[in-house]
């Protein structure tokens, strides 16, 4: 990973991760891209025992920007091909799920200003 900036200008890139990942990808289209990627995973494993033979997951994920917000468009694409008996089946999931772009590049669905009024608001009780 470059730690210059690609744009005069800008901060340069961080080593630091704070998107958390089970997370981001829990929230994409709803959970569906979750599960999508259990069976893709899950049956191309089943067939690459069962036949013999391999098999692939890919999976695609564009970030595309929503001008005049700090938010990306994540296009999702899950493609799975698993050996048969006869030959290879396959099938392919798109979805695209918005999310805000906090500190750091910090991905997540909840608008981030939000988060942290909620984390700094104490718990009535």
């Amino acid at each position: 990973m470059s730690t210059s900036p690609t744009n005069p200008g800008t901060a340069p890139a961080t080593h630091t991760a704070t998107t958390d990942v089970a997370e981001f990808i829990a929230e994409l289209d709803g959970g569906h891209f979750d599960r999508m990627a259990s069976v893709a995973l899950s049956n191309t494993a089943a067939g690459v025992v069962d036949h013999e033979r391999k098999g692939k997951v890919t999976i695609t994920l564009v970030f595309e920007p929503v001008k005049g917000t700090a938010q990306v468009r994540v296009s999702h694409i899950t493609k799975f091909e698993k050996p048969t008996m006869s030959g290879t089946a396959w099938e392919e999931a798109r979805g695209a799920t918005v999310m805000h772009v906090g500190r750091a590049g910090k991905l997540s669905l909840a608008q981030p200003s939000l988060l942290e009024k909620q984390q700094q608001s104490p718990l009535p009780g």
